[in-house]
């Protein structure tokens, strides 16, 4: 998990309780940030893997 799917995945967790804020934040520590030849790399690994395993439907 990267940095940013991190606070993604906390932001959109959080939900209104009682007029406060309640957010469950992911079992792992907070991720350290990538530069971008390494953020390039997990992405392309990532959606390759995606892909893969839903390959596009022909017409």
């Amino acid at each position: 998990m990267t940095y940013g799917e991190y606070h993604y995945a906390v932001k959109y967790d959080m939900r209104l309780v009682n007029g406060e804020w309640v957010v469950s934040k992911p079992n792992i520590s907070i991720p350290n940030k990538m530069s971008k030849e390494e953020a390039s790399i997990y992405y392309n690994k990532k959606f390759k893997a995606y892909w893969e395993a839903n390959p596009p439907k022909k017409s």
